[in-house]
């Protein structure tokens, strides 16, 4: 009797955690990726719908911490059409110019920077598959390499 009780509570058990959870993503037309988004029990392959819960914490992975003050965020890498550069900066120190750099360190591209802006879209569609260094230029002279690829 005890070894059917605990079979049948194994039985249980089993089949109440079928369903698994997910991580769920969203593509823009070009191919970007737009939305990343955790499924809580997410249905089996019968086809139930489940409860779609956002994560904030996915969104917010993308950030590449430089130092105890700045973020800087960039996606999607690797990169097909945009690159999209996000920083956080703190005491007065911004970006002043991006550079798109190719491997043998030809300078492909130059994007000033105006004051008090913190984000920047790269245009990508131009340049061939590789891999790019992205240099940041800021106001206190220091710089900051980051590498993409590009498909």
């Amino acid at each position: 009797m005890k070894k059917e009780v605990l079979f049948m509570m194994f039985l249980v058990s089993f089949l109440s955690n079928a369903q698994s959870n997910k991580i769920v993503f969203e593509y823009d037309a070009a191919g970007n990726q737009v939305k990343r988004s955790l499924c809580l029990k997410c249905p089996s392959a019968t086809g139930k719908k489940d409860q779609t819960k956002e994560v904030e914490a996915l969104a917010e992975e993308k950030g590449l911490p430089l130092s105890s003050e700045e973020v800087l965020s960039y996606y999607p890498n690797p990169v097909k059409e945009t690159l999209y550069l996000k920083w956080q900066l703190q005491e007065n120190n911004g970006v002043t110019s991006v550079q798109v750099f190719a491997l043998s360190g030809q300078v492909l591209g130059t994007y000033p920077v105006g004051s008090g802006v913190n984000e920047l879209n790269v245009p990508f569609q131009n340049y061939s598959a590789g891999i790019y260094a992205i240099m940041l230029y800021y106001s206190n002279g220091s710089q900051k390499a980051i590498k993409i690829i590009k498909q």
